[in-house]
């Protein structure tokens, strides 16, 4: 569908969004690719009409984000999962506590009833095929191991999505290419350096966990067996690169004007890259 600009923060259906989602924000510190996100699936699902009571909703990846608390108010079932207190992210987004008491992350009064947790691993949903309306997965999927891992959790989104249904996948897109950023390239890097450089490179997994806009049909798409209902837009404004943040070995990040905002593009070894939202649909005669 496209990349975060920042132009679109200038549009104030979006800005509004963002802070019905994440309210209190500051108005610079709504320049954030994240509450990009977080606006752009609100956005996408009211455009399908899938904000209702009687919606059944799926977050794949969920952690613990504010956009779960929004949509327990506004859909019949919101089922968070994922494999909370457990890999690279149980500290920080998908803590253990999540299962138990949901409640002591929500930055808002919402529907208790409306939303479950549980514990689920993406690449194989311990749910009935064909069971919910919509299923989005939000700067997850990148994170879910080898290319068959990320095939594997595309075809499980499409698998528990109703015939007709919806399916919303943020995950992070190059906004140029650069002959750093083959996993080939970075494995040689890797074994000269002795480790010292793109340590965890291997021939078919980047240091950074990011898809090449080729990579993004071929891993996600052709594998989920849904349509694209629009052409991904690869096109970024100037704007956009004038505060790239400069992503170190050691998790640092680095701005040219000495602030997090606008946060848009980051860089690693390459080229920058940024969110990407891709909207699907499964045919109704699935």
């Amino acid at each position: 569908m496209k990349l975060c600009d920042r132009r679109d923060f200038d549009d104030p259906e979006l800005r509004a969004t963002i802070r019905d989602v994440v309210p209190g924000l500051e108005p610079e510190a709504e320049l954030e690719r994240k509450f990009w996100e977080y606006a752009m699936l609100a956005l996408f699902m009211r455009d399908v009409g899938a904000l209702h009571d009687d919606a059944g909703v799926l977050a794949i990846g969920a952690g613990h984000e504010a956009p779960l608390f929004w949509l327990a108010n506004r859909v019949g079932r919101m089922l968070a999962t994922d494999i909370y207190g457990h890999g690279g992210f149980a500290g920080a987004e998908a803590e253990r506590s999540m299962l138990d008491d949901p409640s002591s992350f929500a930055p808002y009064t919402y529907r208790r009833e409306r939303l479950e947790v549980r514990w689920m691993d993406a690449r194989e949903l311990e749910l009935p095929s064909a069971s919910f309306d919509l299923v989005f997965s939000l700067s997850s999927i990148e994170h879910f191991g080898a290319p068959r891992d990320i095939a594997s959790a595309a075809a499980e989104i499409g698998r528990v999505l109703k015939p007709g249904g919806h399916a919303f996948v943020v995950t992070e897109c190059f906004a140029r290419s650069h002959p750093l950023d083959s996993p080939l390239v970075q494995t040689a890097i890797r074994a000269l350096t002795l480790g010292r450089r793109c340590g965890t490179a291997t021939p078919r997994r980047r240091v950074v966990e990011v898809f090449s806009p080729q990579e993004l049909d071929t891993r996600i798409v052709k594998p989920s067996g849904l349509r694209l209902m629009q052409p991904l837009d690869t096109s970024l404004s100037t704007e956009t690169f004038e505060n790239i943040a400069r992503l170190h070995e050691d998790g640092r990040l680095e701005t040219p004007s000495g602030s997090r905002q606008p946060h848009i593009l980051l860089q690693g070894h390459g080229a920058p890259w940024t969110s990407v939202c891709l909207a699907l649909e499964k045919a109704a005669n699935w």
